[in-house]
């Protein structure tokens, strides 16, 4: 049995547990984890994301966001349009489909039912009316009397007895009449006015001739004087067939001077 050689001198015994390198040279194993435990896995830059076969997750608490029913806002809007059971209708289905979590606008349906039951009893009330007016001789007599003399007004000449306007020489028609001062410089006065009668419209000449009845004899009381005889000029404002038909029945006298010259002061008793 020979003995043990020694290491040359100034050489190392080489580790068993080493490993050849480069040039060479050892290098030690890897560290090995402890029995039982996996080994650690060496870092990477990221995390690499896990995906779901259903989709991405939201996380615990995540509430998604809600939408504003369409229905709802249709209640509201009609509500305030006054479209009674239209939004009356809207206003209980979008009650109705807020009952989803993921649709908001419930106070929109609500508000929607109380002004289309608002607007419900409002139309009630009118349709009532109408039907009460309609079926009451009394009410339709008394209805169609005040809408005949409002139409009247509307279209009648607009100046009364004792009144004073002036007329441009140019004028085309009446609407450009501008009241005046009686007891200033005036194209015009208006001395008398009469009601004509009948449903029919008698026509023109027939006007003329109730002109010629009635506005002389309205000349010499509301003048003093005979107009065959008077220094003045005498003419009149009749409706058309077309005012009449909307309940015109206003004749007017008028008188102005008979050279065009403006009337200063009312010619009322003045004799002239």
């Amino acid at each position: 049995m020979s003995a043990p050689t020694s290491p040359p001198s100034g050489g190392s015994v080489p580790d068993p547990y080493s490993t050849p390198g480069a040039g060479g040279t050892t290098e030690p194993y890897a560290p090995h984890a402890p029995y039982g435990q996996p080994a650690p896995q060496p870092a990477t830059p990221y995390a690499e994301a896990t995906t779901s076969p259903y989709g991405a997750q939201p996380p615990y608490g995540y509430t998604p966001p809600r939408k504003t029913d369409g229905v709802s806002i249709a209640a509201l809007v009609t509500g305030i349009l006054g479209l009674a059971l239209v939004p009356l209708g809207l206003g209980i289905a979008g009650v109705v489909r807020t009952k989803n979590p993921a649709r908001s606008g419930r106070g929109l349906a609500i508000a929607g039912i109380v002004l289309g039951a608002l607007s419900t009893i409002a139309w009630a009330v009118v349709v009532g009316l109408v039907v009460m007016v309609a079926t009451n001789d009394e009410a339709r007599s008394a209805f169609t009397e005040s809408f005949q003399e409002g139409l009247a007004e509307g279209t009648s000449f607009g100046y009364g007895e004792g009144e004073c306007f002036d007329l441009p020489a140019d004028a085309v028609d009446l609407s450009e009449t501008t009241p005046a001062d009686c007891e200033g410089p005036h194209t015009s006065e208006v001395i008398g006015t009469h009601d004509l009668e009948g449903d029919a419209f008698p026509g023109d000449e027939a006007i003329e001739e109730t002109f010629g009845e009635l506005c002389p004899r309205t000349f010499t009381v509301y003048v003093g004087s005979d107009i065959e005889s008077s220094s003045l000029t005498m003419w009149y404002v009749a409706p058309n067939e077309a005012t009449w038909a909307l309940g015109d029945r206003e004749l007017v006298c008028v008188v102005e001077n008979g050279d065009g010259a403006p009337l200063t002061g009312s010619v009322a008793f003045s004799g002239m």
